[in-house]
Formats: structure tokens, sequence, C-alpha cells
């Protein structure tokens, strides 16, 4: 089994656009293929941080990620914003951990995000990442930094992320680095119940990943969301509930020929 398990681990791996680190974002976005770089709750600390600065009240949350429904695949995440008085910014604390006790990815990230006019918005996140490869090879610890910026026009935002821009390096052996990662996209809220966004998705080891979602909002409790992503070619679906200051959001993907992706997020707005 063991072998079988790391083939498609690397399998996987090599076929979810380099997000080596950005591997999970809460299931609203999961559910709206990842296209969340204006997404404003407190998994913006993954999305992208200029969007803490959005949060008005103290915020945490906690999501579980799987891959085909392989326990091995999982990603477990979880984050907390607390904005300062006046206005004067939001810090977040995020941690972040894929794989299994044989291969494991973890990071660790501290951000602050504020509002720069009535329009813009930026946000700057110092990550700690480690990798663990069991059978003697180890561990590699390194730093980076990631952010973005936010653009709010009545019912349109517009944002852009980057991460790890100081290219860091994992290895000396032929020169191994963690890829640069750029995403930009926008929104638009229809009504306050339909919101539709589109993002595209840059890593320098890989094409280019276009993606576009919808969100619809029917009843005050309940969110229905959708997306489809182009590289590699994947559907997402899912839901939220939301009771009073409590969100659950439910997610899965589909990834032919693997099968489905499931996650669950939960959000408690203090």
């Amino acid at each position: 089994m063991k072998p079988t398990i790391l083939a498609i681990f690397l399998f996987c791996f090599s076929n979810i656009s380099a997000q080596t680190y950005l591997t999970s974002g809460g299931a609203r976005a999961s559910a709206l293929s990842d296209a969340a770089v204006t997404i404003n709750d407190v998994f913006a600390a993954f999305n992208n941080q200029a969007c803490l600065s959005m949060i008005e009240k103290p915020e945490a949350g906690l999501a579980l990620q799987n891959r085909f429904g392989m326990k091995e695949l999982n990603t477990l995440s979880a984050a907390f914003a607390l904005p300062l008085a006046s206005k004067k910014g939001v810090f977040a604390l995020s941690v972040n951990r894929y794989g299994y006790k044989l291969f494991n990815q973890n990071k660790i990230g501290l951000a602050f995000a504020k509002k720069l006019s009535p329009v813009f918005s930026a946000g700057v996140q110092v990550d700690y990442l480690n990798t663990h490869i069991d059978e003697g090879y180890g561990n590699k610890s390194s730093f980076t930094i990631e952010g973005g910026v936010l653009a709010e026009f009545n019912k349109l935002k517009a944002g852009v992320h980057i991460f790890n821009p100081l290219h860091v390096k994992i290895t000396d052996y032929d020169d191994e680095r963690i890829p640069v990662i750029i995403k930009a996209g926008i929104s638009y809220s229809f009504s306050e119940k339909v919101l539709a966004a589109a993002e595209i998705f840059k890593s320098i080891d890989s094409k280019e990943n276009f993606k576009i979602a919808l969100e619809y909002h029917p009843v005050k409790a309940l969110y229905v969301r959708g997306g489809v992503s182009t590289e590699p070619v994947q559907l997402t679906f899912g839901f939220g509930l939301k009771f009073s200051q409590f969100y659950a959001d439910f997610t899965s993907g589909y990834f032919e020929p693997l099968g489905y992706s499931p996650g669950l997020a939960l959000r408690y707005a203090f």
C-alpha cells in the first residue's frame, strides 16, 4: 500500500497547479474553485491578506479538505483574525498542514492588513514553511512572504495576490525552489443574492489556471456555490449555512479520473 499511496500522492502533488503551500483557503473558497482573491472572511489569510482589512469583528475558522477520499492527502487549516481598535488594521494568525506522516508540508503565517483609503486595502504576511519527508530524508524549513491588494468599486471588487516573491530555495541540489505564484481576480455582486467571481492563477512552474464561480444566496441561512477551473479541469460545488454569527461551509470538487475531494469549514465571528 505504501508505494501506491506515494505514487498517487506524487501524481496529485504535480497536478494541483503548484499550490504547494496554498492548499486550502476554506470550504467557501474551495466551492468557488478557489476564485477567492476578493473574499473577505478569516480564510483570507490564505487567499489574499488584503481582504482581512474588511473584517470588523474577531473571527476564527477551522477547515478540513480531503483529496480523493485518501486521508494521506488531507489538508487541515486554522486561522484567527483580530481587528484593532479605531480601524487601525487587522492582525491574523494562520496554520496549515498538508499530507501525512511520510510526507507533509506545514505553514505558519502572521499577517497584517489595513484599509489605505475608502477604495484600496493592502495586506502582507510572513510565512514559516516546513517540509518533512520520512525514510531518512528529514526536514527542510524556510521563511518567505506573501501579500496582496484589494480595490472596491461599489459592487465590483478587484484583487491581486503574490506568494513567495523571494523565490525561496528548498535545496541546493538542482537549485530547487518554492514557486512564485501570482493570482488576480474580480468579483461582482449583481444583488444581495448573487455573486460572480473570476480569477487567473499563475505559477512560474506551470500554465495559467483560469477560474470562474458563482454564489447564490436564496434565503438568509443558505448559500449555494459552484465553480470550474481549467488547469487541470475540475468542477467544484458546495453550500453554506449561517446561524447568527456561526457559519458552516461544505464543498467538494470532482477531478477525472481520481474522483471527489470533499471539505468542511467552520467559522465564528465573535
